[in-house]
């Protein structure tokens, strides 16, 4: 355990390798409040970073390549920019003609020094057509991963320019079977900084974070059964939490991190139960004839989405958490799974099966579907990202599986990993270690 415990604190957020130190600067009114991820209607400047930081390049590139993959931005080519490399990066230290040929709407200049094992960041984010400073942000940073750092840079230009801060510095936990095995792991939404959860040389699939983000629930076959599994990221723990006869499957954390609704055998069928986070037996949530399977709870922990045969094919439903009726969201398609609740729980994604696979959204009242994806491959396993501007979701459209992101609306669609063998996505919430 204390191998695992050391392998995930290399590459946890900032503030846990080092404690951030953080300045606001001044936050102006954002520019482009109209932007939706997958507009692509905001060109962007980005020069190199001012400061002596060796791994300033580095940076640069990850930033770039971060708000690129936002779907909010046109990076404007650094060829193209006129303005002299004595410039610099405050107000009054520059000159907003200089960008006038380039054209850009958004500005954003950075500044990089390395001091010991730390590097101190600056961030300016500028209007440029209306020649003002829309915010800025300074923060201190632990110099050993620079690439959280640069992650870091981008969700603050996002915020600044949006009004919501960028999803870079959240993770993902996700199955790799780049072992040979399946193995649970963590990784960036850039899918760089991949570390292990699991090393068991055994089957361990459907990994769900905690609402804290300190915990992963997964199932593992490591003992010979599906086992549902909860590893402690802080303490670098594994724990087996349920070992009932037949399957112990699909694992959704409530809200308060007391409870687990999890898929359990009940006799020839499936059902959905309630368990405590130490393995306690809460209650069984379904109980009508044909299988009922992968559970979600909504964010306010008021109600658990399920996929259920009981109208024949597979559909989805929602009920209330504490018990009653459940209601029946999905009425198109024979076979429809995977149900996850957006952040603001008025929505949910679910995989439809069409032919191939897909993902959709549909509005909790059954209204509103949406096709997020359609005739590249198969794609499963959809999961929000914490400010709901995104899905991740498992996708074989380039001949291996891999994760994509896919803005909300279904536009903007990128590669995270880009390797193959990838598959059961989570994401995180915002990460407060």
């Amino acid at each position: 355990m204390k191998r695992i415990a050391v392998v995930l604190l290399a590459a946890l957020p900032l503030a846990l390798v080092f404690p951030a130190q953080a300045e606001d600067i001044t936050i102006g009114s954002a520019i482009a409040d109209y932007a939706t991820a997958g507009s692509k209607d905001i060109p962007i400047a980005i020069p190199r970073p001012k400061g002596d930081d060796p791994d300033t390049d580095l940076i640069w590139e990850v930033v770039r390549h971060d708000l690129e993959m936002s779907g909010f931005f046109v990076v404007i080519d650094p060829d193209a920019y006129l303005e002299p490399a004595s410039s610099g990066i405050k107000l009054g230290e520059f000159k907003f003609d200089d960008w006038s040929v380039p054209d850009p709407m958004v500005l954003a200049k950075t500044g990089l020094d390395r001091e010991g094992d730390s590097v101190k960041a600056e961030v300016w984010v500028y209007d440029v057509p209306g020649m003002r400073k829309v915010g800025a942000k300074r923060f201190t940073a632990s110099a050993s991963n620079s690439r959280r750092v640069a992650h870091r840079i981008a969700d603050e230009i996002i915020l600044h320019v949006t009004g919501v801060p960028g999803i870079f510095t959240t993770r993902l936990t996700a199955v790799s079977k780049a072992s040979g095995n399946k193995e649970i792991n963590i990784l960036d939404v850039d899918g760089h900084g991949v570390a292990p959860v699991t090393q068991n040389g055994s089957i361990n699939l459907q990994p769900a974070w905690s609402a804290d983000g300190g915990r992963i629930a997964f199932t593992s076959y490591r003992s010979g059964n599906p086992d549902l599994f909860v590893a402690d990221l802080m303490k670098g723990t594994v724990k087996r939490v349920s070992a009932r006869s037949g399957v112990n499957i699909g694992a959704s954390w409530h809200p308060s991190g007391e409870m687990l609704a999890l898929t359990l055998s009940s006799g020839s069928d499936t059902d959905i139960f309630g368990i405590s986070d130490a393995g306690k037996a809460l209650g069984q949530l379904t109980r009508a004839p044909g299988i009922d399977v992968a559970p979600a709870f909504s964010p306010d922990g008021s109600q658990v989405a399920f996929a259920s045969e009981r109208s024949g094919g597979l559909q989805i439903y929602v009920m209330p958490t504490e018990g009653g009726d459940a209601r029946r969201v999905t009425f198109e398609g024979n076979h429809n799974t995977d149900p996850a609740f957006s952040p603001d729980g008025k929505k949910l994604a679910f995989v439809g099966r069409d032919g191939a696979y897909d993902v959709f959204t549909v509005d909790l009242d059954g209204s509103g579907m949406k096709r997020i994806t359609q005739g590249e491959g198969t794609n499963e396993n959809p999961t929000w990202s914490p400010d709901g501007r995104y899905l991740a979701f498992s996708s074989t459209r380039d001949g291996t599986s891999r994760i994509w992101m896919s803005s909300a609306d279904g536009r903007h669609q990128v590669p995270m990993t880009s390797s193959g063998g990838w598959s059961n996505p989570d994401w995180s919430p915002r990460l407060s270690w």
